[in-house]
């Protein structure tokens, strides 16, 4: 007879998990910890879910959807171009890497020790960089020739992302608000005056 699967079990599988891999790291947590966290056996645990992996996937999605539409929120609250696109800057390479003990790091870790060929969950670089072409496209001019093809710039953006989630989590935090500042000149020109 199979075995029942209870959703505020699920939950708490979850919320240890979170918990755990937010201040240890994904390499470093083990599913030992999380049933024990979860106050449960590791064979319930794998009643529940196969991998750590999955379990990390499952809340890594909402996580970054958070993230980004608290990002999306804060750049509608702003008024020009200029510091909009700033803010989209700002928030992909400082605020999000640094969120709750530098959690996006986890990705990279899990990523890096899952078997060739693992993919991201969920198509979720595609989620993501739509979410960035948004935020891009509202703050440029109608005639710029980025307009034509985000997609391009937002993938750059996203896969710098990975390396200032690294660089955040060694510490390594220089020079963002003069990337942005940069990017932000390039895109829409100097600022005058």
């Amino acid at each position: 007879m199979a075995q029942t699967k209870k959703p505020e079990v699920r939950e708490a599988i979850l919320q240890a998990a979170f918990d755990l891999f937010s201040r240890k790291g994904y390499t470093a947590t083990t599913m030992t910890e999380i049933a024990r966290t979860a106050n449960m056996t590791v064979a319930n645990l794998y009643v529940y879910f196969e991998s750590k992996l999955l379990i990390f996937y499952e809340i890594y999605r909402p996580w970054m959807i958070e993230q980004l539409e608290a990002l999306r929120q804060s750049v509608k609250k702003l008024r020009s171009p200029r510091t909009r696109l700033r803010r989209v800057f700002i928030g992909v390479w400082a605020d999000i890497p640094a969120k709750d003990h530098s959690f996006a790091n986890c990705m990279i870790e899990a990523l890096a020790v899952a078997p060739p060929g693992t993919q991201k969950p969920g198509r979720l670089l595609d989620l993501a960089e739509s979410y960035i072409d948004d935020l891009i496209i509202e703050c440029l001019p109608e005639e710029h020739p980025v307009r034509s093809n985000p997609r391009l710039l937002s993938h750059i953006i996203w896969m710098a992302f990975d390396g200032f989630v690294i660089n955040r989590h060694i510490g390594d935090t220089r020079d963002i608000d003069a990337l942005a500042d940069l990017m932000t000149g390039l895109l829409l020109g100097p600022d005058e005056i």
